[in-house]
């Protein structure tokens, strides 16, 4: 289950990124994570709340953003949506395409409360 050492990371850089001497506490932080990334997103949201108690961010939610995948099909340039890997171009019928996002994973925000 590599969604509790993500999940882990996570927490480690919302913590350094929080300002020494900042009041209040961490409500909520955002990320964006590719619909290819390969991340179970129940499985992190599991991970996150077992592991945040006894951090500064104990009272924070995840606020999720899915990035869809999107790739290029090297024999016909079409794009498309690519909802997992091995998705064929819908115009050619190709297996062959080069990825343009969403293996992405990126904590993006940490919202503070006072």
């Amino acid at each position: 289950m590599h969604e509790l050492s993500i999940a882990h990371s996570i927490l480690s850089i919302a913590e350094r990124n929080i300002p020494p001497g900042t009041e209040g506490y961490a409500s909520a932080v955002s990320l964006t994570i590719g619909e290819l990334s390969g991340i179970e997103i129940d499985s992190l949201q599991f991970a996150f709340e077992a592991l945040k108690g006894k951090t500064v961010l104990a009272k924070a939610v995840l606020e999720l953003e899915i990035i869809a995948g999107e790739a290029a099909c090297s024999d016909c340039s079409t794009i498309f949506h690519m909802p997992s890997f091995g998705t064929a171009c819908p115009a050619c019928g190709s297996y062959i395409a080069h990825i343009l996002r969403g293996k992405e994973m990126k904590v993006k925000a940490i919202t503070m409360e006072e």
